[in-house]
């Protein structure tokens, strides 16, 4: 689970949700958080790193808040970078909104309404009610992809057998 946002925006939110992915029993099993300010030091482009990284995720879960972020020479900040390359490399996307009293950024407005055109989005208004909305997100994921399952045993179809499986 690739973890994206203006850093210094939501560094609290960042490492909650690392925590949580990290310990929860259920979503340990299944998922890897990354934040970038969790690896270690190294011999290459950062910027190319946190491309790679976000390219090669399962899931590509977005915070969106006020801050565009540093966009180098006019260009666009790391974030919104990190989602393409994380919709190029076919990632699961979820985007969280914080709800705001202020305004945003114009940038980030922007960027805003292109996530809000492609993706749908929840809002969140503190940290735990996005933990609580990253589980549920997180929960849906495994049951689309058919990980876990919300009926009993004896209500389930097994697609991968046939009839010569059985003694």
């Amino acid at each position: 689970v690739f973890i994206s946002s203006v850093q210094a925006e939501f560094a609290t939110e960042r490492q909650l949700i690392y925590d949580f992915i990290s310990a929860d029993e259920l979503m340990s099993q299944y998922f890897e958080p990354f934040i970038f300010e969790q690896i270690s030091a190294q011999d290459t482009n950062p910027q190319q790193l946190y491309l790679e990284q976000a390219a090669q995720s399962q899931i590509y879960l977005l915070l969106v808040g006020k801050q565009y972020g540093n966009a180098i020479n006019g260009g666009l900040s790391p974030t919104e970078q990190e989602y393409i390359a994380a919709a190029k490399g076919n990632a699961y996307r979820i985007a969280f909104i914080k709800d705001l009293t202020e305004q945003r950024e114009l940038r980030e407005e922007q960027f805003f309404r292109k996530v809000q055109s492609e993706l749908s989005y929840r809002i969140f208004s503190n940290a735990p009610v996005l933990i609580s909305l990253v589980k549920q997100s997180l929960y849906t994921y495994l049951k689309y992809k058919g990980i876990i399952q919300a009926l009993n045993f004896d209500e389930q179809t097994r697609e991968d057998v046939t009839i010569a499986d059985i003694d």
